[in-house]
């Protein structure tokens, strides 16, 4: 099933039951999410993490129920899965600035975006499965150790790096995680894997590429839909933001970097692999 289908289906869930939800491991138990992968989905999906969502939903409800003067506050506290009295005034007023009696008082009419607005608004972010809002981040210079190859054939390029990797050792690595730099001049693609080293000082079966200190948008790709859409959501990104950014080369030519932390998982659908454009600000 689509991403956006279930974290939609997800959000008419916790609409129906805000008076329910203990916590955010129950809503991933209900739809068979682990609660690592679905507090990440979550979070990269809608823009904020799931306890943040609900309690807004839950406040956004009880500022409407505060329109019907039939209702107690005590009555719209529970109604709207709070604990306490004092839990829902005090969250109450740390999110519209007024308690709610005052907000009644005042006779405030609230705007509630509806759940179908919300999911038409992260759906506008999101194409296959890449996030096509990345983050901007910065990274030091970074020294990989690994092996280079033809573009056209990383499979085997990996395939070369594990097994020497396995015989090996890389004893200056600064962490198992792998890089995979794929450098574009006029006529192909240099691809170039490995892990990141303190110092150039390894075993010659190696070589070390030196990537600049650089400032990049990094992308998060699910593996298992992302790899159809990169390409144009980032080319798609890049000339949305032509006037700010513009891509950084390395020896007059483009390059990208995928980064594989403990997020990538082969081709589990909760593999997520960051791939990294380099970028730099116009003067």
């Amino acid at each position: 099933m689509d991403k956006i289908q279930r974290i939609s289906e997800v959000l008419h869930y916790i609409e129906d039951h805000l008076d329910e939800i203990a916590d955010y491991e129950q809503v991933a138990n209900t739809f068979s999410f682990s609660p690592y992968y679905f507090h990440r989905l979550f979070s990269a999906v809608v823009g904020k993490p799931i306890g943040a969502y609900i309690r807004e939903r839950r406040l956004a409800k009880a500022s409407l129920l505060l329109t019907d003067p039939d209702k107690t506050i005590t009555s719209i506290c529970f109604e709207c899965g709070f604990n306490s009295s004092q839990s829902f005034c005090r969250a109450f007023k740390n999110s519209y600035g007024i308690s709610p009696s005052d907000y009644r008082r005042m006779g405030y009419t609230p705007v509630i975006m509806s759940v179908e607005e919300i999911i038409e608004k992260f759906t506008k972010k999101l194409k296959g499965g890449i996030l096509v809002h990345p983050k901007i981040i910065k990274r030091e210079e970074l020294l990989i150790a690994g092996v280079t190859g033809d573009g056209s054939k990383t499979h085997e390029i990996w395939q070369k790096f594990m097994e020497l990797y396995d015989k090996v050792e890389i004893k200056n690595k600064l962490s198992d995680n792998g890089y995979e730099i794929r450098i574009y001049d006029d006529k192909q693609c240099t691809c170039h894997v490995g892990v990141s080293v303190s110092d150039s000082s390894v075993d010659s079966v190696y070589s070390v590429l030196k990537l600049p200190e650089s400032t990049y948008a990094a992308f998060e790709v699910y593996v298992a839909q992302g790899y159809d859409s990169e390409n144009a959501a980032m080319d798609e990104w890049l000339k949305a933001n032509k006037e700010k950014y513009r891509q950084r080369l390395i020896d007059g030519n483009p390059y990208v970097v995928e980064y594989y932390d403990e997020r990538f998982q082969g081709d589990s659908e909760e593999s997520i692999v960051e791939i990294w454009v380099p970028i730099e600000k116009f003067e």
